[in-house]
């Protein structure tokens, strides 16, 4: 759910053009991009008998290197002051993890992928 509610966030955030922090913006020429069509995408996949890969996909404004090294970290946040803990995306690998997974942040040129 935290993994949702994150892609949510961006996306809510690129419709109604609330400010991102500077450090968060992937501009495209000269001007941040609006997403007028957000989306997000689960897509499931089996590997083999004992296991299987969910990959949450969002077509948002994605994120720099410097953000993506961060982003397990606790207490990281991308947000205001006051608008986030910066939790949820480190509580989520502590989960992935102790169940023997792995939760890996792809960003591509445009959106994010966990």
């Amino acid at each position: 759910m935290n993994l949702l509610t994150n892609a949510i966030d961006i996306l809510r955030e690129s419709i109604i053009g609330y400010p991102l922090p500077e450090s968060n913006i992937i501009r495209t020429g000269n001007k941040q991009s609006t997403n007028h069509n957000p989306q997000i995408r689960i897509v499931t996949e089996v590997l083999d008998s004992n296991q299987v890969m969910i990959r949450v996909i969002d077509n948002g404004c994605g994120m720099t290197e410097k953000v993506r090294q961060k982003i397990f970290d606790p207490f990281f946040t991308t947000k205001p002051v006051g608008s986030g803990t910066g939790l949820r995306m480190s509580i989520c690998y502590q989960i992935v993890d102790k169940h023997g997974g792995q939760l890996k942040c792809i960003t591509p040129l445009h959106g994010t992928e966990f």
